[in-house]
């Protein structure tokens, strides 16, 4: 019974971060917004290679608050209009956005 309870517990703190599991630093190169759809796309100078999204891009998820999204947006457009590096946590094993690698963090 306790090998149970302490496997279940193992299985359910691993789901919790099975989503954001990765880190990449680099510079804006590219930021789009849309006015026909809430997600936001940009892009790094040292894009990562992707398993299963297209990697042309990162995807900041349309279902992400408004108000989130626009701290989001503005974070990059600042970094983009800095040429400062911005740090963005990911999902690298799957865990797409309108077919784009789906972001967790921008910081």
């Amino acid at each position: 019974m306790k090998f149970l309870i302490l496997s279940f517990s193992f299985l359910l703190s691993t789901q919790c971060f099975a989503e954001y599991n990765a880190n990449i630093t680099g510079k804006v190169k590219s930021v789009l917004t849309y006015t026909h759809a809430a997600q936001i796309f940009f892009s790094l100078e040292n894009q990562p290679s992707h398993p299963t999204c297209k990697n042309d891009y990162f995807s900041i998820d349309a279902s992400t608050p408004d108000s989130i999204r626009q701290q989001v947006l503005s974070r990059l457009l600042t970094a983009y209009a800095s040429g400062k590096p911005v740090n963005i946590g990911f999902d690298k094993e799957g865990g797409c956005s309108h077919g784009r690698i789906k972001v967790y963090r921008v910081g």
